[in-house]
């Protein structure tokens, strides 16, 4: 494949030899390092990338086992802990003296948070998590999200390569069915793979996340973006809930795709105007002693696991009014 705009290949051996590949884009005089693991392509990040190297910023970014340029068989929420883990050290490795960050959207903060349970690291970036497969498969009723989990087991549940969408009338003609005969005998008429099909079942089984017991022993600062629209807005609180480090929430009124998801132009442009979620999180990274766009060199000691000079647990929020086309920031707790 070709390499994207200014990226090279970059392979970690996963601790069953399997090979996860990715990409790396450098700046010129790197100050930290910034993981992605994403099974939606990550040759497709590069806008993602250079945001992070414009900020100083190595960004590592790797597709997840069994998807696009990675080795291995792709099983949706089950192996990132230790694959995570395989090349959050690797990298760190090759740049011992910087800060670390983990980072991602909806799966691949997944990804971030499963990498943190077994890694130290400086800080997390997680925008609209997806958290587990019951997170996924339920909302905070108890209702299933059918429309969601139909459509994005046969686009992306399946094999090596994300498939086209689901048609609206097609979509439409499952959930009809699912809610007939139910989740498990309609998806056998779908023409799905026994292992396929294996993977739909434990999703609608599997227990929900206890947020306190996975992630309760992690101490890094939380930057956490979620939307008023998003159907895993729920789940961001409970994130937040239970973390014990500093966390910061940022809340607007977008979808899961972010400012992609909102309607209006005219608040679309506000948000530009004040800087977008981009200016929240160089506050953040500053705030944090992480480089940012605002920030001079990082020191070697910086760099090095805060867990011991944490100040008082805090809870802060920006919230973005698009009446007003400002920020609101507040301390929680």
């Amino acid at each position: 494949m070709t390499p994207p705009r200014g990226a090279r290949n970059h392979t970690v051996v996963a601790d069953d030899g399997t090979l996860l590949r990715g990409w790396n884009w450098e700046p010129a005089e790197p100050r930290g390092v910034v993981i992605i693991r994403t099974p939606y392509g990550a040759w497709r990040h590069g806008d993602t990338a250079r945001a992070w190297t414009s900020r100083g910023y190595r960004c590592v970014i790797h597709d997840v086992r069994g998807r696009h340029s990675s080795d291995g068989e792709w099983h949706p929420y089950l192996l990132e802990c230790g694959d995570g883990r395989a090349v959050a050290e690797a990298v760190r490795a090759e740049d011992p003296g910087l800060p670390l960050v983990l980072s991602g959207g909806s799966y691949a903060a997944h990804t971030a948070l499963e990498a943190a349970r077994v890694v130290d690291v400086d800080g997390l970036v997680l925008l609209v998590p997806a958290l587990g497969l019951a997170e996924t498969a339920w909302d905070e009723n108890g209702r299933p999200q059918l429309r969601d989990r139909i459509g994005w087991w046969h686009q992306h549940g399946r094999g090596a390569r994300s498939l086209a969408p689901l048609t609206d009338d097609e979509l439409a003609a499952r959930i009809e069915r699912t809610t007939a005969v139910g989740v498990h005998r309609a998806a056998e008429e779908w023409g799905w793979s026994q292992e396929v099909l294996s993977g739909w079942r434990r999703l609608w089984s599997a227990p929900a996340v206890d947020l306190e017991r996975a992630y309760g022993a992690i101490r890094a600062a939380l930057f956490l973006v979620r939307g008023d629209h998003d159907f895993f807005f729920a789940d961001a609180a409970r994130l937040a809930d239970a973390w014990q480090g500093a966390v910061h929430m940022v809340d607007g009124p977008w979808g899961h795709r972010l400012a992609a998801d909102i309607d209006d132009d005219e608040v679309r442009s506000r948000l530009r105007r004040a800087g977008g979620i981009g200016g929240v999180l160089d506050t953040w990274l500053a705030d944090n002693g992480l480089p940012s766009e605002r920030s001079g060199p990082v020191s070697p000691s910086a760099s090095a696991p805060r867990e011991r000079d944490l100040p008082v647990i805090r809870r802060t929020r920006s919230a973005f009014e698009p009446e007003t086309g400002r920020w609101r920031y507040e301390r929680t707790a």
